[in-house]
C-alpha cells in the first residue's frame, strides 16, 4: 500500500474518532499542556510514514503515541529553557518552514489536489492550523543547535563509528543535486472576471434572502476545509491568512458581508462573526478562478524564452533568484536538494531528473504547480558504505549519533528541574 493511501486511511481513521475526547489533557509542563488531539495527529503522521495501521497494530501504535507525547513534553521543556534565555525565532523563518513542510506534503502526495484530498482541507487551512506548532519546533531546534554547536567529531571517531556499524548501514542511494525555476500558471483577466461575477451573484442571493450564507458555502465554496462547516474558519490569529484576506477580516465591521475579495485563490465573500484582540472568527465562500489553455500557453512561452537566455549554472541560479515563484527555494537559486528518485513524488520532474544530462537545462515541464525548468548540477553515486566514497555522509551520521547521545543525557537532567505530569493515554485504538 503506498504512502498516500496510508495518509488517507489514517486521516479517515482520525475523523472517525472526532467524537472521542481528543481534547483531554495528557501532559502538563509547568503552565503548558499537551492535548490528546495533538498527540494523535503527530502519531498518525509517524504511523503513515512507517506504514503502521493503527486499527490492526494497536501495540505498535500505542508505542508511537507514547513516543509522540514524550517528544511534545520535551519540546515544551526546551521552549521553557529557550524563553528563559530570550531565544526568539523570526516570522520569516516560521513562514519558510511552513512552506517547506507543505511542499513536502504536496510532493509526497503527488500534487496539490491529492494533498488537499488526503488532508481533508485546503493547504492554506492546514498552514494556518499548524503555524504555532511549527514555531515551537523551530524555537526548540534553534535552542538545541545553539547549546550543542560546540560538539564536534574527530576523524578517528568517524572511523570507529564506521567499523562498528558498517554491517548495519544500508547502501547509499544515488542522489541528484537538483535546482528548478517555477512559474505558476496565472489566470487571465477574463477568468478573473468570471469568478468575480459568480461571487457577486452569490452575494446578491444571500443579501436578498434567497439563500443563507451557510447553505451558499456548502453549495458553492471551493474551499474543502470550510465549506461543510458553512464556510466557518474558526478563530484565527492575525497574520495567518494571505495578506488581502487578513487585511479585510481585521478591519471590516462584524456581521457585514463583503464585496468579492480577490486573492491568489480566487474571490472570497467574507463575514466576520467575532473579533477578540488579535484573533478573529470569520466565515467565507471561495469562488476559485480557473486557468485556461491560453493561460498555460502564455506561461510555457515565458519559461521557454527564459530557458533560451540561460547558458550556464550562474545564469540559472540568478534566474531562479529573480524569477522563480517557489518561495521555499528561490533565495537559494532554486535548490531542491539532493533528490533520491525512488521516493520523489512529482512524476513529471522525477522523469526529467533521471534523463537530463548533467549541467544542462531542461525544456519547460508542466506539473500541478506550474511550469518548471530543471538543472541537475551533480549526480552523487550510491552503493555500499565506504569511507572513501561516502566520508561526508558517514561523518554526519557519526556526529548526529554523538549529538543524540549528548541530547538524551541533557534532556533527562532538564526533566528533573521542571514540573511535569503525565496522565494515562486514553484512546479507543489502544484501550479497546
Amino acid at each position: 500500500m503506498n504512502y498516500l493511501i496510508y495518509i488517507l486511511l489514517f486521516l479517515s481513521f482520525l475523523r472517525a474518532q472526532e467524537e472521542i475526547l481528543l481534547e483531554s489533557v495528557v501532559s502538563v509542563v509547568e503552565d503548558k499542556i499537551v492535548l490528546m488531539s495533538d498527540v494523535v495527529l503527530a502519531a498518525n503522521a509517524i504511523a503513515a510514514q512507517k506504514q503502521i495501521n493503527p486499527t490492526t497494530s494497536s501495540i505498535e501504535y500505542k508505542k508511537i503515541l507514547e513516543s509522540s507525547r514524550e517528544s511534545m513534553v520535551e519540546q515544551l521543556l526546551i521552549i521553557e529553557m529557550a524563553e528563559k534565555d530570550s531565544v526568539e525565532v523570526l516570522d520569516k523563518d516560521v513562514e519558510r518552514a511552513l512552506d517547506q513542510q507543505i511542499q513536502n506534503i504536496i510532493n509526497q502526495s503527488g500534487g496539490k489536489e491529492l494533498a488537499e484530498k488526503a488532508l481533508g482541507k485546503k493547504i492554506s487551512d492546514f498552514k494556518r492550523e499548524y503555524r504555532d506548532d511549527i514555531k515551537g519546533k523551530i524555537l526548540a531546534e534553534k535552542y538545541t543547535n545553539e547549546i550543542s554547536q560546540s560538539i564536534n567529531i574527530t576523524r578517528s571517531e568517524v572511523e570507529d563509528f564506521f567499523n562498528v556499524y558498517k554491517d548495519s548501514i544500508p547502501s547509499f542511494p544515488t542522489l541528484y543535486k537538483t535546482y528548478h525555476i517555477l512559474n505558476e500558471i496565472k489566470p487571465s483577466q477574463e477568468s478573473i472576471n468570471i469568478s468575480f461575477n459568480e461571487a457577486e451573484k452569490i452575494r446578491n442571493k444571500i443579501l436578498s434572502g434567497e439563500i443563507s450564507f451557510e447553505n451558499a458555502a456548502k453549495s458553492f465554496s471551493a474551499d474543502p476545509g470550510s465549506k461543510n462547516q458553512g464556510g466557518n474558519l474558526g478563530y484565527v490569529s492575525r497574520g495567518v491568512f494571505v495578506q488581502e484576506f487578513d487585511k479585510v477580516v481585521f478591519t471590516i465591521d462584524k456581521n457585514l458581508l463583503t464585496e468579492p475579495i480577490k486573492t491568489q485563490y480566487g474571490h472570497h465573500l467574507i463575514e466576520v462573526l467575532e473579533r477578540t484582540g488579535e484573533k478573529v472568527l470569520a466565515r467565507h465562500i471561495l469562488i476559485k478562478t480557473e486557468t485556461t489553455d491560453l493561460d498555460k500557453k502564455k506561461t510555457y512561452d515565458t519559461m521557454y524564452n527564459l530557458k533560451n537566455n540561460i547558458n550556464n549554472f550562474d545564469d540559472f541560479y540568478k534566474s531562479a533568484v529573480d524569477f522563480s515563484e517557489d518561495k521555499t527555494s528561490n533565495s537559494n537559486g532554486g535548490f531542491l536538494g539532493m533528490i533520491e528518485l525512488e521516493y520523489y513524488q512529482v512524476p513529471e520532474l522525477k522523469k526529467e531528473i533521471s534523463a537530463i544530462k548533467v549541467k544542462t537545462i531542461s525544456n519547460p515541464i508542466k506539473t500541478d504547480f506550474g511550469y518548471h525548468l530543471i538543472w541537475v548540477d551533480e549526480i552523487q553515486e550510491g552503493g555500499p558504505p565506504s569511507l572513501k566514497k561516502h566520508w561526508l555522509e558517514l561523518e554526519k551520521m557519526a556526529l548526529n549519533k554523538k549529538k543524540s547521545e549528548w541530547y538524551q543525557d541533557w534532556i533527562n537532567k532538564i526533566k528533573t528541574k521542571f514540573y511535569i505530569k503525565r496522565n494515562p493515554l486514553t484512546y479507543p485504538q489502544i484501550n479497546g
